[in-house]
């Protein structure tokens, strides 16, 4: 579908401009960028649905054809119980929404899949004067072939054994080297430390933002094998590494191009004496028959210790390299970038043994997540004032400016710690996130900062919508993933909701847990209440948590557990007397579908919580 943008524009551009050249100069850049470079699924899915456009054969873009074209299904396919092309066209909307956001932020023409179909849409979108589009005439930008598309489908093809000097891996790593030029300074990387200042001055302007964390260089990963074939292979991984942990803002890590140019620590600091280094990460790769086998260590730069190994051992064809290199870097990124992960469990280790009014900017953020793992009033209060300290010291921190009005928020939204002062938290926590997302758009951390602002507002739209965005940025966020879910669900779209929870949990078994607070409710409403309690089990919440202690009281509400129903109406009452009168409103202003609050409320009553008649849910009658 061809349209122009409902956005003004400085050039007053008319819908004609959008041009078959132009799409496919648009096109072209997408795909060498770096938010889809490491997606060889992603690009032919791209691809494949441009071209049909394109060729006026937009109303064959269906599920099915999809299926069949791009992701080699046979006819058999159905996508009631397979959601491949679902999935991946979430995650190519999320890396579509990341480039625009970054590298193609002054892209005049932007493509976009709207949801709830597959056919792409063309818009343009504000330009400066003197911005240069394609010259038709010029002719298309060179794409590269679609993938898959004009080779016939042979299951010999695609069975065939890795053997002989990886002969079909020589040809691949060929093709895939078109894209090794295309990293460079990245947010959140580090540029060449080498780079002269008159040179830097000439180069294309792209946001820095000062790292507070540690650095970290990523190490060339060798060739294990021997085999020429892999060398590229090797290069590739470095790269998709490093792609994959800039994504986190919390340390610095050097380009891919230090990492070539520097292929170890002594070299770079050779080169830079200034530079610090904190830590290391090196690999190698290696192909065993049709196994391909990728080791990586992280090394603590100071004293060598080895604080983490793994390797991963994988099948591979030609057409799955890609996707495989993607797969294992963003394991790699999560397992040390993520909360929780190698790299902030050594610098809270560190960082341990000082005082919370001696540390660091970026300390105090480690401290923070180590609060939203373990609420408590106590360490709320310590957090709250190691975050006042941090933005009054460094105001130019994004992410402490983010986590202060997540914390400022968590007065009014589970109570802890109100402080006259601030008479109204909500509001003073949304200024809070718009400064952190005005200080660094490209922040993750500040797009969900501003997330649960708008929810505590109920606004859950504009809160979803931030979430998006946020995850977009960084779509390896397992704490992003699960409060996008949280949104979902409880506005009552629970398929859509449930499984990103659930996904968080599996990346990151150390998300807080409280979020499963919301899939005990999921099994709650739909009558499984064996189930609901063992997620309640699995939480482990603390006993300052009081929707915890709701959703025991309405689980035991029902199952008649009078014993333990008494209990956690008892905690609710110590922690809020008032709760049954404001029950209703608590619930409504947590954004919780009017059918899910009905089903809460009748398990509450029958747990012995006197909420009066007069609080009604909607659809509920006396």
């Amino acid at each position: 579908m061809l349209h122009a943008s409902d956005e003004p524009q400085a050039t007053d551009l008319p819908a004609s401009t959008i041009t078959a050249p132009l799409i496919d100069a648009a096109l072209a850049r997408v795909l060498a960028s770096r938010s889809l470079r490491g997606s060889a699924r992603g690009r032919r899915f791209l691809q494949f649905i441009v071209q049909e456009t394109l060729a006026g054969r937009a109303n064959r873009i269906k599920a099915y054809t999809i299926a069949m074209d791009v992701f080699d299904r046979d006819a058999s396919f159905d996508p009631l119980l397979d959601p491949v092309v679902r999935i991946q066209a979430g995650r190519l909307r999320r890396a579509l929404e990341h480039y625009y956001l970054t590298e193609g932020a002054a892209d005049p023409l932007r493509i976009a899949i709207p949801k709830g179909g597959y056919v792409p849409q063309f818009s343009l979108v504000q330009v400066t004067a003197g911005t240069d589009l394609p010259n038709e005439a010029s002719g298309p930008a060179s794409l590269p072939p679609l993938e898959r598309l004009d080779a016939p489908r042979t299951p010999h093809v695609l069975g065939r054994h890795i053997d002989r000097p990886l002969r079909w891996l020589a040809v691949a790593v060929t093709l895939l080297a078109v894209g090794l030029g295309f990293f460079a300074g990245w947010r959140g990387s580090a540029p060449d430390p080498t780079r002269s200042v008159p040179e830097s001055a000439t180069a294309p302007a792209a946001p820095q933002r000062a790292a507070r964390g540690p650095a970290l260089l990523v190490l060339p990963f060798t060739n294990g094998s021997g085999d020429p074939a892999l060398d590229l292979v090797a290069d590739g991984i470095t790269e998709d590494i490093v792609s994959a942990l800039v994504r986190f803002e919390d340390f610095l890590v050097f380009g891919a191009d230090t990492s070539f140019r520097y292929p170890s620590a002594p070299a770079l600091r050779e080169a830079v004496p200034t530079t610090r280094i904190e830590y290391m990460l090196k690999g190698s790769v290696a192909q065993t028959g049709d196994y391909i086998q990728v080791t990586a260590t992280l090394i603590a730069a100071k004293d060598h210790r080895y604080l983490w190994s793994d390797s991963f051992r994988r099948a591979v064809t030609p057409a799955k390299l890609l996707d495989l290199r993607h797969d294992i870097a963003v394991q790699v990124a999560r397992t040390l970038a993520q909360s929780d992960g190698v790299i902030e469990r050594e610098e809270a280790r560190l960082s341990g043994q000082h005082a919370p009014q001696d540390l660091s900017s970026y300390a105090c953020l480690l401290r923070v997540r180590q609060y939203w793992r373990q609420l408590s009033v106590a360490l709320h209060a310590e957090v709250r004032d190691c975050l006042e300290q941090a933005t009054k010291s460094d105001p130019a921190y994004p992410e402490a400016w983010a986590a202060l009005a997540m914390i400022t928020i968590d007065e009014a939204r589970l109570g802890f710690n109100p402080s006259p002062a601030r008479p109204n938290p909500m509001d003073e926590g949304l200024q809070l996130a718009e400064r952190a997302v005005m200080l660094a758009p490209d922040s993750a951390l500040s797009h969900q900062a501003l997330g649960l602002a708008w929810w505590l507002r109920r606004e859950p739209q504009r809160s979803i919508a931030a979430y998006e965005q946020a995850l977009a940025l960084n779509p390896n966020d397992s704490a992003i993933l699960a409060d996008l879910g949280r949104c979902y669900s409880l506005t009552g779209e629970w398929e859509r909701g449930i499984p990103l929870i659930r996904e968080a949990f599996m990346r990151n078994p150390a998300q807080p847990s409280w979020y499963r607070i919301v899939i005990a409710t999921y099994h709650y409403v739909n009558g499984r209440y064996d189930d609901a309690l063992e997620e309640m089990r699995r939480a482990n919440l603390g006993r300052e948590v009081i929707l915890g202690h709701v959703a025991l009281a309405m689980i035991h509400g029902q199952t008649g557990n009078r014993a333990e129903a008494a209990k956690a109406v008892s905690e609710i009452l110590r922690l809020d007397p008032n709760f049954p009168v404001k029950a209703i409103s608590e619930f409504e202003r947590r954004n919780i579908h009017p059918d899910i609050t009905v089903r809460i409320v009748d398990g509450l009553r029958k747990a012995g919580l006197a909420i009066p008649p007069s609080q009604m849910a909607d659809g509920e009658r006396p």
